[in-house]
């Protein structure tokens, strides 16, 4: 059975509940749940391509299980005096199987497209993408990829945007020049955007793929409901007849004796 801790270490970098969810230990409830919050609109299943899908579900995961244990004061002062997470206690706390989307419901009402589009709107630039840039920039150690991959909302397109704004931070904060960040060759940022463009493209055949098949569905629906209503006419029609139509009787020519 595969721990909550490695998982996080797995897919996070980290087995610090805290980092994971980019929140301090001293959170409160409430900041935590916001935390929580803005990862699960980066992972949750229904928010994410079809490329994405499998490992953003394990995180929407990971990160669910983080919040349900947090959210349990005396788990939480368990976590926060042992680093226990209950792995080693109750071993069906790292189940499968556990419905983390109905727990996430459970939690936040449905979210619409338009209602995460505003969200986005108000992250980009914010105090919070800024501290999340600065997180991921220290924890990748300049790693552009890493930064992309860790900040909610961002992508190889806007990289100069968000470049920008580490330099600022970089330069006021009196920041570690990491190497990575100063000084990463262009051909790396060029196999990012070929990268991108490969799995948008792979995405639009997805789409597109799924569209045919839901149209040949509704097709094969449309037939099928049709050879239903012809047969149940055929079935009708031979019901009249067996009911009004007297079969003729043919006349037997009598031979005279």
């Amino acid at each position: 059975m595969t721990t909550l801790l490695e998982l996080c270490r797995k897919y996070f970098n980290t087995e610090n509940l805290y980092e994971v969810l980019k929140t301090k230990k001293d959170a409160t409830d409430k900041e935590v749940r916001k935390a929580y919050y803005v990862l699960s609109m980066k992972y949750h299943p229904d928010k994410v391509t079809e490329n994405e899908k499998t490992e953003a579900t394990e995180k929407f995961k990971v990160i669910s299980r983080i919040h349900a244990l947090l959210n349990d004061a005396d788990k939480r002062k368990l976590y926060d005096d042992a680093g226990c997470v209950g792995d080693d206690i109750d071993p069906n706390s790292a189940t499968e199987d556990f419905p983390w989307e109905t727990y996430w419901s459970s939690i936040f009402r449905k979210i619409t497209d338009n209602e995460i589009r505003d969200y986005e709107l108000k992250y980009k630039g914010s105090d919070d993408e800024k501290r999340d840039l600065k997180k991921g920039y220290l924890a990748g150690k300049g790693d552009m990829e890493f930064i992309i991959n860790m900040v909610p909302f961002s992508s190889v397109y806007e990289e100069d945007r968000l470049r920008e704004i580490l330099g600022k931070i970089i330069e006021e904060e009196d920041l570690p020049r990491f190497k990575a960040f100063s000084n990463e060759p262009p051909s790396k940022k060029r196999k990012r955007l070929a990268k991108a463009k490969r799995e948008e493209a792979q995405c639009t055949i997805e789409v597109e793929k799924e569209k045919k098949n839901n149209s040949n569905d509704l097709m094969l629906a449309i037939k099928k409901r049709s050879a239903e209503r012809e047969q149940q006419m055929d079935n009708f029609i031979a019901r009249m007849e067996a009911k009004y139509c007297t079969p003729k009787k043919t006349k037997k020519n009598s031979k005279k004796t």
